[in-house]
């Protein structure tokens, strides 16, 4: 019987040095390499902002998405609505966002690919209108280049009818990039906002 007991314990104690199993409640795992780490939030909170006080919600409308982010602390919301089209890997080919300056003017941001011209134009060719708008980039990085325009009294009855406007940019390569839009479905976004 001693013999029995002192095997029982001589197990107990060897399983105990050799354990591979999980870590109990509130022990630390250290990974076992440095090749796995928190993803982090895809929401940058401003600085001077306390964790929890910056909430951003996304709305689909349809063709476009309703992109709010609310500084609860200071009781301040700024709102964006975007569209982005893509080709069949997913590289962004273009996309646009309706946002407002300061004093409260509604404008474009137009962004194509990087492999724009620098020196081209975006043109836009809306249904029924014999000449397209153009508009001159305003500059390229090695992700977008960027172009704006105001929001005038074509693109607003425009934006009204949801029109399929064919847009269209010349990259460096001289090829053409041509794609059709929608502004379908972003006065509801806009008016969604309020």
């Amino acid at each position: 019987m001693f013999r029995q007991v002192v095997t029982i314990v001589q197990m107990i104690a060897a399983c105990l040095l050799l354990s591979g199993s999980p870590p109990a409640a509130g022990q630390e795992i250290v990974p076992a390499s440095p090749s796995f780490h928190v993803k982090p939030s895809e929401v940058n909170v401003p600085e001077g902002v306390p964790l929890g006080q910056y909430r951003r919600t996304t709305t689909p409308f349809g063709n476009w998405t309703l992109v709010c982010d609310e500084n609860r602390q200071a009781k301040q919301m700024i709102c964006n609505v975007s569209q982005v089209i893509v080709d069949l890997a997913g590289n962004m080919v273009f996309s646009w966002s309706l946002a407002a300056t300061k004093d409260g003017k509604p404008f474009m941001v137009l962004r194509t690919s990087p492999l724009a011209r620098r020196d081209g134009k975006i043109s836009m060719k809306f249904p029924g209108r014999d000449s397209p708008i153009e508009i001159a980039m305003d500059g390229c990085n090695e992700v977008v280049c960027v172009a704006k325009v105001p929001v005038g009294p074509i693109l607003r009855d425009h934006i009204g009818k949801g029109s399929s406007p064919q847009i269209s940019y010349s990259v460096a390569s001289g090829k053409n990039i041509s794609v059709t839009a929608s502004l379908k479905g972003l006065a509801t976004a806009l008016s969604a906002i309020n």
